[in-house]
């Protein structure tokens, strides 16, 4: 007899999904560790040769990418955290024995899809609020060559808070009779 419930057990259900989420968050931890090392040994000369940076600055750069890095390899490391997941699981034999309680393929795999469809909705909202602002933060602060970035003007407002004054070249000022200085 086929068993017709979606989750037909709750505890195998938890199992799997915890399974899931500690390998895909332990491949994500140590991809983010490892790109985030190779990012800050490349760009920590730069950080510091501004003047005024120090061990402060290095942090502040590491907690604006590390937002970046995880948005960008969340998504491998749900691939990869479901292969090692499944291979474990077929270590221990554990899908034959679900195969043979009754389960059927798409039964074992349900858990796993509610658990991912929640990992996109928060990578969503992450995406959304944190990696926006430290994208557009870390991007201004390396194109002022890392040094402090100046607060927003109020003639240029708040939409140009982020970029540095001194990329922004304003034409020389002429008087209003230059013309007719050349003239007399």
């Amino acid at each position: 007899m086929i068993n017709l419930r979606f989750f037909p057990s709750k505890r195998i259900a938890y199992y799997t999904v915890r399974l899931f989420l500690t390998r895909s968050l332990a491949v994500l931890v140590s991809l983010v560790l490892i790109l985030m090392t190779l990012d800050l040994l490349g760009e920590s000369g730069k950080i510091l040769a501004a003047p005024g940076n120090g061990d402060a600055e290095l942090w502040r750069y590491v907690s604006l990418r590390v937002p970046l890095l995880t948005s960008r390899f969340l998504p491998f490391s749900v691939l990869l955290g479901t292969l090692i997941a499944f291979a474990g699981l077929n270590q221990h034999s554990e899908v034959v024995a679900m195969k043979a309680a009754g389960m059927s393929a798409h039964q074992i795999l349900a858990p796993l899809i509610v658990a991912s469809l929640g990992i996109a909705a928060v990578a969503f909202a992450f995406n959304e609020t944190v990696v926006v602002k430290a994208a557009r933060t870390v991007t201004a602060w390396s194109d002022n060559d890392y040094r402090p970035i100046p607060p927003a003007s109020p003639r240029l407002g708040s939409a140009c808070r982020h970029w540095p004054s001194a990329s922004i070249r304003r034409p020389p000022k002429l008087s209003a009779c230059a013309d007719t200085d050349k003239t007399l």
